[in-house]
């Protein structure tokens, strides 16, 4: 590693995970001041912003998120390699994809993970469906699929929908940083983009977290869907019918 110059403003402990430490807890003390009301001046982490290095802190926090970065999740620039993937999938099964679209949910799965939905508007033949969810699956991006909904003709042709949910760190709003700090440490406030990016380091650390439990999640609604949707939609292909599935209630057929 290169060594770098001292100055009065270098941060007491001059290594990166320190830098990364300090400037993640100044971002969450900030934050309770903001939610709590309390302005106080010339606390300690407000002594150690101000004496903290700005361009080491930055690259502190830049090389911790390229390592933090994870494929699994889906990011604004993945949504045309994921559609792509899907809509190549389901054509490989010899399935129609008529539209397909990833939104943006409000809902998050933890705190700091928000929830991409893919939907799917599919047809064809019932019996190629396994194909193409088994297909799905075999991706970078983390997919959980969550539900579909078919309306069946007797023979076994289908028209309807599948979801499937995928998940990407949503850092905290940070607009209020730099004025919060202009008001608490004044001499920090070139800072503040540091302290911007350091929620977007805090979201892929949620992310990593939690990125276990959802691999299980997305193995468990994969296997179920395995076990229940075979034998239904035999009866499904002579009947004809509509069904609904989802991953947390299993299969419906109406």
């Amino acid at each position: 590693m290169s060594t770098i110059a001292h100055t009065d403003r270098t941060p007491a402990w001059p290594t990166l995970l320190g830098v990364q430490g300090l400037v993640l807890f100044a971002l969450a003390v900030v934050g309770w001041q903001l939610r709590s009301g309390v302005t106080p001046q010339g606390t300690p982490v407000h002594a150690r912003l101000e004496a903290l290095d700005v361009p080491l802190a930055s690259a502190a926090v830049e090389a911790a998120i390229a390592q933090a970065q994870d494929g699994a999740a889906v990011m604004e620039e993945d949504v045309l390699r994921v559609t792509s993937f899907l809509s190549l999938t389901a054509r490989g099964a010899d399935l129609e994809v008529s539209d397909i679209r990833l939104v943006p949910m409000e809902q998050q799965d933890v705190r700091g993970v928000q929830i991409v939905e893919a939907v799917l508007d599919v047809s064809g033949h019932l019996f190629d469906l396994p194909i193409f969810l088994d297909g799905a699956h075999r991706q970078r991006a983390v997919g959980r699929l969550q539900a579909m909904a078919f309306d069946v003709q007797p023979g076994g042709g289908m028209q309807g929908q599948v979801r499937l949910h995928y998940y990407r760190p949503k850092a905290m709003d940070t607009s209020w940083i730099e004025g919060r700090l202009a008001v608490t440490a004044p001499e920090a406030v070139e800072l503040a983009p540091v302290l911007e990016r350091a929620a977007t380091l805090a979201a892929w650390g949620a992310f990593a977290e939690s990125q276990p439990r959802r691999a299980e999640k997305a193995r468990h609604a994969r296997s179920r869907a395995a076990r229940e949707l075979p034998a239904n939609l035999i009866e499904l292909q002579a009947s004809g019918g509509r069904f609904v599935w989802d991953a947390d209630e299993g299969i419906v057929i109406r």
